[in-house]
């Protein structure tokens, strides 16, 4: 039995991965991708990127089940619009349907389909009669309701709404009334106009009735009786189930001409006219009730049939999830398929895919499995015919020169499955491992770029520096307690909210990043304590290193300035004391502070960061960036912000009131150190400025070999390489490469005793799939100097990447002040927020005092929860990422990667 050594780790830097390469017949194929579905890591490539979707191998099998998945998504959508949702889940490790049962799944889809859509086309037809009739009984009774009423004034029958761009007409609407030339100035009563002519009566829907009154104004000229009655009910819009709100118009008009093109209009904007309305009154009435019985027929006529519609989908209802999940998958599986390479002379698919390295025994014996269970269901035998081979070289097999038949056994017949292990120059996806924990905090690295396979993977440190950043930006132990305790009802919960599709796009992305939010809250109350900050007010945890003296006969109804004295040998234990709070120069004090800790903080965040790119440069190999690019700017970073946070650190530690001098300003010194080198005005301690000297000419000497070194070793390795015959230096670096990667493959199979079958045939370098244009991904972390050495090329990127980082010293250190601006501002918002809410509630009295606490303390309250901690929140969690991914992740992150996608089916969604 082979001893498998451990899986490496995939947090740190991105999991190893492999290219592999599958060999199977037709017959097994779908069985195959199934299983490999099943386990969920195979990254597959396209080799028939150059076909389209109509010239691929599977192309009549995706119709067929597109096909099926059509008629199911309308199946679903029907149970949708009755209401019919309680769907069940589906069961894990669902087996997967042969052909034939996979086309009887599909004609009972058929079946389910035709009988539903007959009955759902039934159903909205009497539907659509039954709200016809309904409307065309409310015009009956809005007429007769319209020829019973008087009309006192005709300018109460017909109003206009007026628009901006249409005064003149509204005005003369509203002003005419001569509204009929035909009926005279005044009609009198709804019989006269009955007397005259028949009317045009329909509906329409209410929103465009004003539309249809102006525009038959303009194109009747007056010539016209209107009248709208809205109807109380809301009626469903034709050929639709969605309910709309519509009105009743009465429209007088003579001749047939005005008649004709009134009709057009009213028809272009989507309104119904109904003929049997007009007459006398005894016709509406035989209107109205045959209209009554019509109805009262169709209304049995509806239940019934909606009846049998609802039990058919609840007999629909029991089986669509198991065969929805069917045929997604097998979608799915023809998809991946057709992303296969086909050798139709040995009846064989060829395919490849990224998988980690640490996988690929498991899918060895997953594809072992199968071929085994396949045979047992066909032959009594128990032999194996998987084969393994593990190639060293740089090409895959030719089909060409591979003799697949040459692995056929008697008992198995033709069930082949052969996995080959490749070497290859192209770069493999990136894989970093994660879990609901971790994949948060990755997903912010993702956001900005992919991480460039086996860099170093911010995402490690993220879980700790991010929520720390926003916790010094939103340090409040109050605040701090909310949000820890909104993260602890999120992940107390979070099977429930996981379990809801349909969420708001902001309480998505909350419930995605409750981890993120636990530790900020954890973190923010932490920070709030060193802050002693809790709702703007101060805790007296531990005594006062300070004292007041207090003034002989003092009045507290008459306070004077008093001075805090200095307890001598007494240290506040932790964080800010509290006496601090209420102090005159409490802000410049704290200021001070919080301002020195950003400094200080950027300056430990920017370096470690930094000391990422000198492990990218060792794991990679690249001694020239070492030496050309991380010593250089290292020394560059200590010599100026290096010097100021140590002087930081030597300033805190002395006693400036103790012995009575005056702190010198740390600005001020280092705008001096290079203006005017060599002299100080303020001295910090003894020697300085012979070490100010000093650092000041490291940092210049840093700059020219920032510039020159890497371009001329370079230059002179890319000279050596052509004399010893190769075509350039990146010639040189794969040649080395793949007897590297040799050496390692020959080594590995001597540990495990194995030997590659010898009936694979031999390699062809020059072989290509014919249909495979998918591009190389170079691995720009390793060189980064393009497929071709070009040595102006080279000095450009250089003299950029020089001028940045020198530039960005000193712009992204002045960025970390943003901590202690935010810290500031969020404190001071807290302190006025309290004193215009809650405080003046202290000292009323009575009935009025519990009124005013209770009011201003829910006002408080709400101010508080949608200021300060969502407002205020969000504005320091975005600024702590802006941190991450210009100030850090500049130093050392390439991101020049691209995701690690396996095929899987857990993308299946019910």
């Amino acid at each position: 039995m082979l001893t498998l050594p451990p899986p490496d780790e995939a947090i740190f830097r991105s999991a190893p991965m492999t290219l592999v390469q599958f060999y199977l017949t037709i017959e097994l194929a779908r069985d195959v991708v199934n299983a490999l579905g099943c386990l969920g890591n195979v990254h597959f490539r396209d080799l028939n990127s150059k076909l389209t979707p109509f010239q691929r191998t599977f192309i009549t099998e995706l119709r067929s089940v597109d096909a099926a998945e059509a008629k199911l998504t309308y199946l679903y959508d029907v149970m949708v619009k009755h209401n019919i949702t309680n769907i069940a889940s589906v069961t894990p490790g669902l087996p997967l349907a042969s052909a034939s049962e996979m086309d009887d799944i599909k004609q009972k889809v058929e079946y389910f389909h035709e009988r539903i859509q007959h009955l759902e086309e039934s159903y909205t037809s009497l539907d659509s009669q039954k709200s016809s009739l309904l409307e065309n009984r409310y015009v009956v009774t809005a007429l007769n309701e319209f020829h019973g009423s008087e009309l006192v004034n005709p300018s109460d029958v017909f109003e206009i709404g007026s628009d901006d761009d249409d005064d003149d007409d509204g005005v003369a609407l509203l002003n005419n009334n001569n509204h009929s030339l035909e009926l005279g100035r005044d009609p009198g009563t709804a019989e006269a106009l009955e007397a005259g002519f028949n009317a045009i009566l329909g509906a329409i829907e209410t929103d465009k009735i004003a539309v249809l009154r102006k525009i038959l104004w303009r194109t009747l000229r007056g010539n016209l009786y209107f009248h709208d009655i809205p109807i109380r009910e809301k009626l469903t819009k034709e050929g639709t189930s969605e309910p709309v709100a519509k009105s009743v118009f009465v429209i007088y008009i003579h001749g047939d001409f005005l008649r004709a093109r009134v009709r057009k209009i009213i028809q272009s904007l989507d309104g119904k006219i109904y003929d049997n309305v007009n007459g006398g009154q005894l016709l509406r009435s035989a209107t109205l009730s045959d209209l009554n019985q019509q109805i009262g027929n169709l209304d049995t006529i509806v239940e019934t049939t909606l009846n049998h519609l609802i039990t058919e989908l609840r007999i629909f209802q029991e089986v669509y999830p198991e065969y929805a999940f069917a045929i997604q998958r097998e979608k799915l599986i023809y998809l991946t398929l057709n992303k296969f390479d086909e050798d139709s002379t040995r009846r064989c698919l060829v395919g490849e895919g990224w998988i980690p390295k640490s996988e690929f025994e498991n899918v060895r014996q997953t594809l072992k499995q199968l071929i085994r269970d396949r045979t047992h269901q066909a032959t009594p035998s128990s032999q194996e015919s998987i084969e393994l081979s593990n190639e060293s070289q740089n090409r895959p097999p030719s089909p060409d020169n591979f003799d697949i038949t040459s692995l056929d056994s008697e008992d198995f017949g033709s069930l082949i499955a052969v996995v080959n292990e490749l070497s290859t120059t192209r770069t493999p996806p990136t894989y970093h491992k994660t879990n609901k924990f971790t994949a948060a905090f990755q997903s912010i690295i993702d956001a900005y770029g992919i991480a460039t396979y086996q860099e170093v993977n911010p995402g490690l440190a993220t879980i700790i520096t991010f929520p720390f950043m926003f916790a010094i930006m939103f340090g409040d132990l109050g605040h701090g307690l909310i949000v820890f305790l909104i993260s602890l009802y999120l992940i107390k919960n979070e099977i429930n909210f996981a379990a809801i599709r349909n969420k708001d796009e902001i309480f998505e992305m909350a419930f995605n990043g409750r981890y993120i939010i636990l530790l900020m809250g954890f973190f923010s109350m932490y920070t709030g304590l060193i802050y002693n900050d809790i709702f703007s007010k101060s805790m007296t945890l531990f005594k006062s290193g300070w004292e007041w003296e207090f003034p002989k006969d003092y009045d507290p109804k008459n306070p004077v300035a008093m001075v805090a004295k200095k307890i001598v040998g007494k240290t506040y234990i932790f964080g800010l004391d509290w006496a601090w709070h209420g102090a005159e120069n409490n802000l410049l004090f704290t200021n001070s502070y919080k301002m020195k800790l950003s400094i200080l903080l950027g300056y430990v965040h920017m370096n470690y960061s930094l000391f990422f790119s000198l492990v990218n440069y060792r794991f990679f190999k690249s001694r020239v960036d070492i030496i050309g690019n991380f010593i250089p700017g290292f020394l560059f970073m200590q010599s100026i912000f290096g010097y100021l946070s140590l002087t930081i650190l030597y300033k805190w530690t002395q006693d400036w009131l103790g012995t009575g001098r005056q702190p010198p300003g740390l600005l001020n010194m280092l705008i001096n150190m290079f203006l005017s080198p060599g002299s100080v005005d303020e001295p910090l301690y003894a020697g300085q400025k012979f070490i100010q000297v000093v650092l000041v000419l490291i940092a210049l000497a840093c700059v020219p070999w920032l510039l020159i070194y890497k371009p001329l070793t370079l230059k002179w390795q890319n000279d050596r390489a052509v004399k010893l015959g190769y075509s350039d230096l990146h010639s040189l670096h794969e040649h080395s490469l793949q007897i590297h990667e040799e050496e390692q493959a020959i080594a590995l199979e001597n540990e495990l005793n194995y030997d590659p079958p010898q009936d694979l045939g031999e390699l062809n370098e020059d072989y290509r799939f014919p249909n495979d244009i998918e591009p190389l991904h170079h691995n720009s972390a390793s060189h980064g100097d393009g497929p071709d050495f070009n040595l102006g090329d080279i000095v450009i990127h250089q003299v950029i990447h020089t001028i940045e980082f020198c530039l960005n010293c000193v712009s992204h250190t002045a960025s970390y002040l943003r901590l202690w601006a935010l810290s500031l501002a969020h404190s001071q918002l807290s302190t006025v927020l309290w004193s215009m809410t809650i405080q003046n509630a202290f000292g009323a009295t009575g009935k009025f005092g519990i009124f005013m606490t209770v009011m201003l303390f829910g006002l408080w309250f709400i101010l508080t929860i949608c200021i300060l901690v969502l407002m205020e929140g969000t504005s320091a969690m975005l600024h702590s990422l802006r941190l991450h991914w210009v100030e850090a992740m500049s130093k050392f992150f390439v991101g020049e990667g691209y995701a690690y996608e396996p095929f899987s089916f857990n993308e299946i969604d019910i």
